[in-house]
């Protein structure tokens, strides 16, 4: 979904709210780790700092500034419907390390780790104050580390090396190994980038 034409969004919108409609609220709610009011028949998603409102069947979202499109929308509705399967794995993982994800791998780099890196540069306490404003925790990766909570039990860990005199900086984000439950590569790639935009938007000197 990340990497095609920016058309195909109304298409998999679609597809994903058609799919909604089969589930269990209930159930699904149970699994994300969200709540659904049954009185309103609508969900609650925190996702990014913000709670999004996802009505049920409809799958209209909207969160407290308007309506919700997008990448941002299709992967509250995939994480509401998708059940993969989880890695037997400990601790944190690189993208490339996520099932079916090489073929994506570079492309994820340029457009989520370089974006964080070359947007930050040497500027440390701005990349803390943007990951904090998000809802992150200090992790304990790295020079500088936090836990983002994109979605309730998908965190993702942004790790941030400032530049230096010696060099240029860098930047890691990365999976729990229970990601691919929630999500398939594709769309781990389109949280990724997504997590990375929203960290740019919230850097007290730009944002």
């Amino acid at each position: 979904m990340m990497f095609e034409d920016r058309g195909g969004y109304s298409i998999a919108e679609k597809k994903a709210i058609e799919e909604l409609a089969l589930v269990d609220p209930a159930v699904a709610a149970a699994e994300t780790g969200v709540d659904f009011d049954g009185a309103g028949s609508v969900f609650r998603v925190p996702f990014l700092g913000e709670t999004l409102s996802v009505s049920f069947p409809s799958g209209a979202i909207v969160a407290r500034d308007g309506r919700v499109s997008g990448a941002a929308a299709i992967l509250t509705l995939h994480y509401l419907i998708y059940h993969g399967e989880p890695l037997r794995a400990d601790g944190w993982l690189a993208y490339r390390d996520m099932p079916g994800a090489r073929h994506f791998a570079s492309a994820f780099e340029a457009m989520a780790e370089n974006r964080i890196a070359s947007h930050f540069g040497a500027r440390a306490i701005d990349f803390e104050l943007a990951a904090r404003s998000l809802g992150g925790e200090p992790g304990e990766v790295g020079d500088l580390s936090f836990l983002i909570p994109v979605l309730p039990r998908v965190p993702l860990l942004v790790v941030f090396w400032p530049a230096c005199e010696e060099g240029v900086g860098s930047a890691r984000v990365l999976f729990m190994p229970s990601a691919p439950y929630y999500f398939h590569s594709e769309d781990l790639a389109a949280l990724g980038v997504v997590a990375a935009e929203r960290l740019i938007e919230a850097d007290p000197r730009t944002g």
